[in-house]
């Protein structure tokens, strides 16, 4: 069977595997048949339905355990979203820039959000991580900070897929090289500022203070990308 077969038999797999999700004839956590009889149920080759599974693992649709078999995930979106941080979006001037202004549609209201719902515990680990950061001199680790203290905040919105797609697309090792490029490698007082309103709209149930914080502070970071790429020529 040639390769371009073997494609079009394992999307094929892909699909029938699909559907006997959706029909409830795999459930979430459920362990598939053996890879001899799962290949006889579908009508595929094993060749076509190794694909398909590696396919739904890069997914997060199914899972492989070493020494017990393949199963379904929960099909939770922590289980479902993380591919999109695969892609390098932030290889070119023009994605770091529609990143940084999907954040900044998403993210005010994901701290608004973080205001009404979040717990006393919750405040409590980001007021945490806050003070780490404040204390931090080193670019790159705070950086990576700057990462848990937002997922921190869109964590505590209890809302899953927001919370899986800003972890798995905004947050990434990408982000954070694109950060450093817009700052070459310092780090701005004003986002230090902006952190700290952040945690104080939070902890006082300020609303509308953590809107507009949020929103000030990512369009300031949009500008200061925008600025180094068109600079760079980097569009």
């Amino acid at each position: 069977m040639s390769r371009e077969n073997v494609i079009t038999a394992s999307q094929r797999a892909m699909e029938l595997i699909r559907e006997r999700i959706s029909a409830g004839d795999f459930a979430p956590l459920s362990q598939l048949p053996r890879e001899t009889d799962l290949a006889l149920q579908l009508g595929v080759s094993r060749g076509a339905l190794r694909e398909a599974i590696r396919a739904l693992q890069a997914l997060g649709v199914i899972e492989s355990r070493h020494g017990s078999g393949t199963y379904v995930t929960g099909l939770q979106p922590s289980d479902l979203l993380p591919a999109l941080g695969w892609t390098d979006l932030l290889q070119h001037g023009h994605s770091a820039i529609e990143l940084a202004e999907f954040r900044r549609v998403i993210e005010p209201t994901a701290c608004g959000l973080a205001v009404d719902r979040a717990s006393v515990e919750e405040k409590q680990e980001i007021r945490r991580i806050h003070e780490h950061m404040q204390s931090v001199t080193d670019p790159r680790e705070y950086a990576t900070l700057d990462g848990q203290f937002h997922q921190a905040i869109v964590t505590s919105t209890g809302n899953g897929i927001l919370s899986s797609v800003l972890t798995s697309l905004a947050y990434g090792d990408a982000w954070k090289r694109m950060w450093r490029a817009a700052t070459a490698d310092v780090i701005p007082e004003r986002t230090r500022r902006e952190h700290e309103a952040l945690v104080t709209a939070l902890e006082t149930g300020d609303r509308e203070l953590a809107i507009a914080t949020a929103h000030a502070h990512i369009s300031s970071t949009q500008r200061q990308i925008r600025e180094v790429f068109e600079k760079d020529g980097n569009q």
